[in-house]
């Protein structure tokens, strides 16, 4: 069994149980197919000079727990920006594709604001968990699949605010595995994998009977992730009619990295 939540078989892509969505045995989780678009996206243009700006993830249909393939292939390349797609399919069929947004860097630093002050270390927080978290007290039980192995029992928390708290949930998520068997996690696959969570994280303290689904992920990068820890500061915005807007701002241990933008849909719980 490999502790990795992929397999590189060839030039498929095979995820375990480590891949799984909390939601079926039969499919991913979103952050599993973000972090493999990520890391084809800059494997594709190694050009130390540019960076991904901008990631945006659309999550076509539920991603099969089978093997997977990526297509990349570059849509307009110039001197300071590169525009990339790319595609997970699974026997041919497209099931998630992304687009990224590649800036160039200046070679001279320039006046930026004054920092933000870091937020709480989070070796200084108590472990978590996402699945602990999900069962509220006074609300409707977790559902029994939420046990089951998959990214989101993977993933290490530490919140930095309580559920019950005022103000945006914020906590360090860590990916302690590699995605891909065998290699190291770059900065850009730890955050796009992490940055699925947002919508997830946004619901503050499960008080609607309602469920909110994402259907994309919009991840804006201003600098890479230094360290393994990401924390989430996040929020959500939602009309009576079933959309909303789930936000979060992305932090290292230095300060803020980036933000993340996902469209939702009501999703009633039975």
């Amino acid at each position: 069994m490999s502790d990795a939540v992929f397999v590189l078989d060839g030039e498929r892509f095979r995820p375990t149980e480590k891949a799984r969505s909390p939601w079926s045995e039969a499919q991913l989780h979103g952050g599993s197919a973000a972090g493999l678009l990520a890391r084809a996206v800059e494997r594709f243009d190694n050009d130390p000079a540019l960076q991904v700006a901008r990631l945006t993830v659309d999550l076509l249909k539920p991603v099969p727990n089978a093997p997977l393939q990526v297509h990349v292939a570059s849509v307009r390349r110039g001197n300071r920006i590169h525009v990339v797609e790319a595609a997970l399919l699974s026997e041919g069929e497209v099931v998630t594709k992304a687009a990224a947004l590649l800036l160039r860097r200046l070679d001279e630093e320039i006046p930026i604001d004054p920092p933000v002050a870091p937020l709480p270390r989070p070796e200084r927080l108590e472990p978590s968990s996402l699945t602990g978290w999900v069962q509220r007290p006074g609300g409707p039980p977790a559902p029994p699949s939420f046990g089951r192995e998959g990214l989101h029992t993977t993933i290490e928390v530490r919140w930095i605010s309580g559920r019950d708290q005022p103000g945006p949930n914020k906590a360090w998520v860590r990916l302690p595995v590699p995605l891909v068997e065998g290699e190291e996690n770059s900065p850009l696959v730890r955050a796009a994998a992490i940055a699925d969570f947002t919508n997830a994280f946004s619901n503050r303290a499960g008080r609607s009977p309602v469920g909110f689904i994402n259907a994309d992920i919009t991840l804006y990068l201003h600098r890479y992730p230094a360290g393994e820890w990401i924390a989430l500061e996040t929020g959500r915005v939602a009309q009576p009619y079933g959309l909303g807007i789930s936000t979060a701002v992305m932090h290292d241990e230095r300060g803020p990295i980036g933000a993340v933008v996902e469209a939702v849909l009501a999703n009633q719980r039975r």
